[in-house]
């Protein structure tokens, strides 16, 4: 069959198969998407491939998951109940609809979602939709850090592996709450470290606020504040009382006192008035009996459950008496599955998030060197330490862990970015 008649019987197909308001509000927002990766791949043409790659590679995974072909992760139930709750949402009326605001909690997402399909007509597609687009615009301002702290050869491979990484790619094609809580963070950590680098003025509290959003949509981002926190401490610290200046600018005064600010409201959006459930299991600020010990100490009592689980060498023990436990939490956060968690053909996939995340942290190895004398870097270090550790704490099953850890691969493949222009290709010839 010529190329001409496949196409048009796949327009025809598509057409018979989608209700004709999905299908203007799908092809609608791949369009817009399509535009978007034009205009950024135009203005800046080292992004224009990588793009591409991603936005096809996306379409294919949106067929196969329409088609039943393949189901990418959290495509089935989850999704399907943020759609429902979407709907619900949407046939509200308006008062109602801002009576009962989910906040900090994961209907957020759907309420949101409601409200948009108020304004533009309800559609099962909806909330998959925009997050096709939500994917490109990770991919982008992920290139553009990259390329502000290690230039265009390191900012093309990193856009690369977040265009074809099958895991980050799932977020874009499924309607769940990860890829709209990640472009905030991402967008808000381009401001956050424009700040630490004396680039912007008010960096600092455009970064406070896209985070802000970003735990409305998923509070396990408050770990965001953390890190944050830790920074503006040393960096006040080291201004104030170690540096001791004798006369002070007014640039000099207004940075100090946004950070003093910040620092107060990431302390209290930590604190989040007296309780914030993270999920997990995992809960800040409750002022429970024992505190953050007990907090931790109870995090390895529980049994891990579902086919890829822990092994109980890791998921279970007292982490004061067996130091080694939280470490051990964290490498199978990062890296796993390891060969001996393999138990099914299916677990064999996850040995892709394995290999990048393994490779990620060898070159942050191998650009130590130039991560530990950038300001910006160590401030980045930090926020992607506490979400670590507050991923990592929650986390006893290998197939969760790969799709919370996906929500630091932009900042992952920034640090690791350091070391990109030394990669080289070699191919041998005989």
């Amino acid at each position: 069959m010529p190329w001409k008649g496949i196409l048009n019987s796949t327009h025809v197909w598509l057409l018979s198969s989608l209700p004709m308001p999905e299908i203007n509000f799908v092809f609608i927002v791949f369009a817009l998407t399509a535009v978007y990766c034009l205009w950024m791949g135009v203005r800046h043409r080292w992004l224009l491939w990588p793009l591409v790659f991603a936005y096809f590679f996306r379409l294919f995974l949106f067929f196969l998951d329409y088609t039943r072909v393949f189901r990418p992760p959290g495509a089935t139930a989850d999704a399907s109940r943020f759609v429902n709750e979407a709907r619900h949402y949407a046939n509200m009326d308006w008062k109602s609809l801002f009576e009962n605001i989910p906040l900090f909690h994961s209907s957020y997402y759907a309420w949101l979602g409601g409200v948009a399909q108020k304004v533009t007509g309800e559609s099962a597609l909806f909330l998959l939709s925009t997050n096709f687009f939500f994917g490109h615009v990770v991919i982008v301002v992920t290139g553009f850090i990259c390329y502000q702290l290690w230039g265009r050869r390191a900012a093309v491979f990193a856009t690369m592996i977040m265009a074809l990484y099958p895991f980050g790619a799932f977020n874009s094609v499924v309607a769940l709450r990860e890829e709209i809580a990640i472009m905030f963070f991402m967008i808000g950590l381009y401001f956050y470290i424009r700040w630490v680098a004396g680039k912007s003025a008010f960096g600092l509290l455009w970064g406070g606020a896209l985070f802000s959003v970003a735990v409305l949509f998923h509070p396990g981002w408050v770990a965001a504040f953390v890190g944050v926190a830790a920074y503006l401490v040393y960096f006040i610290y080291r201004n104030i009382i170690v540096k001791r200046p004798r006369f002070v600018s007014r640039i000099y005064a207004l940075k100090m006192i946004m950070s003093i600010s910040m620092l107060v409201f990431s302390i209290g959006m930590v604190m989040a008035g007296g309780g914030l459930s993270l999920g997990k299991g995992i809960e800040v600020g409750t002022g429970s009996e024992g505190g953050v010990s007990a907090l931790i100490e109870g995090e390895f009592s529980g049994e891990a459950r579902g086919d890829s689980a822990y092994p109980s060498f890791v998921a279970q023990g007292n982490p004061y008496t067996q130091p080694w436990l939280i470490p051990a939490r964290v490498m199978y956060f990062h890296f796993s599955p390891f060969p001996w968690d393999i138990r099914s053909p299916t677990h064999l996939f996850g040995l892709v998030s394995s290999v990048l995340y393994g490779f990620l942290a060898w070159r942050v190895y191998r650009g130590w060197d130039r991560l530990k004398d950038r300001e910006d870097c160590i401030a980045m270090l930090l926020i992607f330490a506490a979400i670590t550790f507050l991923f990592a704490l929650g986390v006893t099953n290998i197939g969760t862990a790969i799709r919370h850890k996906t929500k630091l691969l932009g900042l992952f493949v920034i640090l690791a970015a350091s070391s990109f222009n030394t990669l080289r290709i070699r191919i041998k010839r005989k």
